[in-house]
């Protein structure tokens, strides 16, 4: 009589085990369960705090750096309590960008690729310049700033992407249009800027939390990146964010800012670049500007051009005197008087946050993005930050990117005449102004990651 037998399976749980073997590899596996439970919740507590830590110092530093409610006059420069909480944002911001540059290899080489680099070779140029700083205290807050900025952005737009960042910094945009609607309309005193003419007299404008200026290149970097974000990634734009984009071209329009008016316009070009800048619309473009200089001769040759055209100016200047705009608001005196001290201090410069002791008779600012650099950190940065920016515009015509090249043609036309990016503390411009340079970095760092698994897929 045959005898039925039975060989447990030992490599699972099986019921026929001795009853000390199943309880050991019981508790074994309920360890190995709590352990990955607890992985992956500790995973997960990490990616929120990051998104916490790192997206909101972000936000705070966009919406807050360059903004001032102190009610002073806003040409003047304060240390006050909100002066150093912004530092303290700036702070957080560089430790979370260094602890991301020790532990993910793909934030240093982001940090250090063409043509981010540039910002940490005119980083070394404002250290630099520290040498011969009135106020070497400023000077070294204001470049460690620049450090910081670059340093946290890397890390986010590794870690969490572009489209992240870039919607923080859409939302960081909207709060400060909307903050300044309110102080506009329900606190006149802090936002309602007041401006003195050449003739004496007193023109209001729309200041909120910052200088008129500046909530124009907010306003109008508001609405060419909710645009951008519709053309890209399929935002849909509901009666909401239409009003945002509302708000925001109403800003842009009481701040009186001619030239971020006519940045947005031109950065809007490059966000509807594949249907204004197409082939087959050339020869109409070629064909208009032909008649505009048809047209122009044919006007100078019938009646006094000089006088039509100054009558015209004074109509849409703010004093009245078409003067004001023939000399870009008295931006050629301030940039030859900036050259001219330059010229006398070529080598270190005279430091960053220094020029409102030399130009406090020119609105305190060189009102050039390239001069600003000149003149903190002297000849070289200056022809540093010239190679940078000529090399950005290389990018936009030979090697088009659409959210990139909006980005950098607003920031550039703004450049022409202010300081935008490497301000006293760095905020927005200079965050948006990383991320143009950077998101084609991070598409070749993702095609270059792609090419082994591709390999790898193939080869198997």
């Amino acid at each position: 009589m045959s005898t039925f037998s039975f060989e447990p399976n030992k490599n699972v749980g099986s019921p026929f085990l001795s009853s000390t073997q199943s309880s050991a590899q019981r508790l074994e596996l309920l360890r190995a369960s709590k352990a990955k439970r607890s992985g992956s919740m500790g995973s997960l507590l990490n990616l929120k705090l990051s998104v916490l830590v790192g997206l909101g110092v972000l936000f705070c530093i966009c919406v807050f750096n360059l903004s001032d409610i102190s009610g002073a006059d806003k040409e003047k420069i304060n240390v006050d309590a909100t002066v150093l909480l912004k530092i303290g944002f700036l702070g957080i911001a560089g430790l979370y960008g260094v602890i991301g540059a020790y532990t993910d290899s793909k934030v240093r080489r982001l940090m250090f690729s063409f043509p981010v680099v540039w910002i940490w070779l005119l980083f070394g140029f404002y250290c630099l310049g520290v040498v011969k700083s009135v106020t070497p205290k400023e000077s070294v807050a204001s470049a460690i700033s620049i450090a910081c900025v670059l340093l946290c952005t890397s890390r986010v737009l590794v870690q969490h992407g572009v489209e992240s960042v870039l919607r923080t910094v859409l939302y960081a945009l909207s709060a400060f249009v909307l903050i300044s609607w309110l102080l506009f309309l329900f606190v006149p005193e802090i936002g309602v800027f007041e401006e003195d003419t050449v003739e004496g007299q007193i023109f209001k404008r729309m200041g909120g939390l910052a200088h008129p200026n500046t909530l124009g290149q907010f306003s109008g970097l508001n609405i060419v990146l909710g645009l951008l974000f519709f053309r890209n990634y399929g935002l849909k734009m509901n009666k909401w964010r239409w009003l945002v984009i509302a708000l925001a071209a109403g800003a842009l329009i009481a701040s009186v800012s001619r030239t971020s008016l006519i940045a947005t316009v031109f950065a809007l070009v490059f966000v509807y670049r594949d249907k204004c800048l197409r082939r087959e619309y050339l020869p109409y473009i070629f064909g208009l500007g032909i008649v505009g200089v048809m047209g122009l001769l044919a006007l100078s040759a019938t009646t006094d051009l000089g006088s039509a055209i100054e009558s015209k100016l004074a109509v849409v200047s703010k004093s009245g005197d078409a003067e004001e705009l023939t000399t870009a608001t008295g931006r050629a005196e301030i940039w030859a008087y900036s050259i001219k001290l330059i010229v006398q201090q070529p080598v270190f410069g005279y430091g960053a946050a220094t020029s409102k002791w030399f130009l406090s008779d020119y609105s305190l600012y060189t009102h050039n993005l390239v001069l600003n650099v000149a003149f903190s950190t002297g000849v070289f940065g200056g022809l540093a930050c010239l190679m940078m920016v000529l090399g950005r515009v290389s990018s936009v015509i030979y090697r088009p990117h659409r959210i990139a090249d909006a980005l950098l043609v607003f920031i550039l036309v703004n450049g022409m005449f202010e300081n935008v990016i490497f301000s006293i503390l760095c905020g927005l411009p200079t965050i948006v102004w990383i991320i143009a340079m950077a998101i084609p970095v991070m598409d070749n760092i993702a095609e270059e990651d792609s090419e082994p698994r591709l390999g790898m897929e193939a080869s198997q």
